[in-house]
């Protein structure tokens, strides 16, 4: 049982704009909902051992650069969400757990969500924009649970929120790179013009799945395994494939193989794609705002499952590649003539797999002044056939790769994993190191 001993709303340090700030188009289609990582740190001897005290007090400070996170949410009145720069603060929980680290399954669950991070009813808003909670281990160690708004905001912001907060802390500010909050670059052109389909916004694509029945397991991917996958995918082509789209070719022929599914029936992959540095001029690195567009692929099954890995490789790459400046550009004009048409949901057919990666970024560099984090989860899974790509914490090139699909094809798919990544190391050594299945690092809900 979590005990709270304090709850709190922590406002910026000092004087923030006021102001209503314009949210994008790719803003408004985002997922609304609270997501985000949990952090655990080993306990140090440190006497100021993640002061409670300390953590708000450079909260408030971080607060002011990204004043946006103390803000709220709101709908204008042409019906576009706003974003209203309040200033009256992100919610703050300290929190006190009776489990040593050994105790918990730092698997996504509702229990891991439960336990670490604040609920909307704790806050009393819906339309907060960041709710942090620092939950103490009878062991000693302590986890920080973060929930952010995807309302505005991806990972990637999320990650340089936790950088810069991490930085104020230990009283590091040479690191710091303020955000960029400007929009003008993301917004649609007056007429708009739409040079091309895009289906992954269009009503029938924007679907739903619900966890009944689902089973999530993790699998790690050496860097040597990870080399032999680039290998196979590029079939000699220069540059070669790349990690994500090696991973993603092998996750989604095994998934087409496990569900057993008529050769015939179209299934369908869907990922999403940075566009800092697609659109030009670049987008700064610093930007903030939901800067990632939807993309998608399909194929029949039985091209996916009869084909070498190399073809499956090849049409994701072609779908990666076609986002560009122009693409992108259609798309905000695309998303500007159907305005909240895109936000209709239904079931997710099982031919359906979606991909969420957050590979490259800086997850682990969230440094308070005790070192970098020991383990950093996702809390939450966001529904049934969806897979999470990372790089594995710790070894310089890994990828870890959490899936969750339905039980039977769970079983199905874990063979059909190991076969096709063991398929391209029949001389290699580094075949030797995904079997048995404790060595892969899996484990279950």
């Amino acid at each position: 049982m979590v005990e709270v001993l304090e709850s709190c709303f922590v406002v910026p340090s000092d004087e923030t704009p006021k102001e209503r700030l314009w949210l994008s188009n790719l803003d408004q289609v985002a997922p609304r909902g609270f997501v985000g990582s949990v952090y655990f740190y080993k306990r140090t001897d440190s006497a100021n051992f993640f002061s409670v005290e300390v953590l708000k007090a450079s909260l408030s400070k971080a607060l002011v650069l990204f004043y946006p996170l103390a803000g709220r949410y709101a709908v204008g009145s042409d019906g576009r969400l706003v974003l209203d720069c309040n200033g009256e603060g992100c919610f703050f929980v300290r929190a006190r757990l009776d489990r040593a680290i050994n105790n918990i399954n730092f698997q996504p669950s509702p229990e891991l969500e439960r336990l670490f991070v604040p609920s909307i009813e704790m806050a009393g808003s819906q339309f907060l924009m960041l709710m942090i909670q620092v939950t103490y281990l009878k062991c000693g160690g302590v986890v920080v649970g973060f929930a952010f708004n995807h309302v505005f905001g991806d990972g990637r912001c999320s990650f340089h929120f936790i950088r810069t907060w991490a930085s104020i802390t230990r009283g590091d500010l040479s690191s710091i790179v303020p955000p960029s909050f400007d929009q003008m670059p993301v917004r649609a052109r007056s007429p708009p013009i739409v040079k091309f389909d895009h289906p992954e916004y269009m009503a029938e694509h924007a679907i739903k799945s619900t966890l009944t029945g689902s089973t999530t397991t993790k699998f790690f991917i050496s860097k040597e395994q990870v080399h032999s996958l680039k290998t196979r995918c590029s079939n000699g082509c220069v540059p070669p494939t790349s990690s994500f789209c090696a991973v993603v070719s092998l996750v989604w022929k095994c998934y087409c193989d496990a569900q057993g599914l008529d050769p015939d029936t179209t299934a369908n992959l869907m990922f999403t794609v940075d566009i800092r540095d697609r659109l030009k001029p670049p987008l700064p690195k610093h930007h903030f705002s939901n800067a990632v567009v939807r993309r998608s692929v399909q194929s029949k099954v039985s091209e996916i499952t009869s084909n070498p890995l190399s073809v499956v490789a090849e049409r994701v790459k072609l779908a990666i590649d076609s986002v560009n400046d122009e693409y992108v550009r259609s798309l905000i004009d695309y998303l500007e003539i159907v305005k909240n048409k895109v936000f209709a949901t239904k079931h997710v057919p099982e031919s359906h797999l979606r991909v969420v990666s957050i590979s490259r970024m800086p997850v682990y560099d969230a440094d308070f002044g005790f070192g970098a984090p020991d383990l950093v989860s996702r809390w939450k899974v966001t529904g049934n056939r969806v897979v999470y790509i990372s790089d594995k914490p710790g070894v310089n090139g890994g990828i870890e790769v959490v899936v969750t699909v339905d039980s039977p094809t769970m079983r199905r798919f874990e063979k059909m994993f190991y076969e096709e990544l063991n398929a391209g190391n029949e001389n290699s050594s580094s075949a030797m190191q995904i079997r048995p299945k404790s060595q892969i690092g899996q484990s279950k809900l």
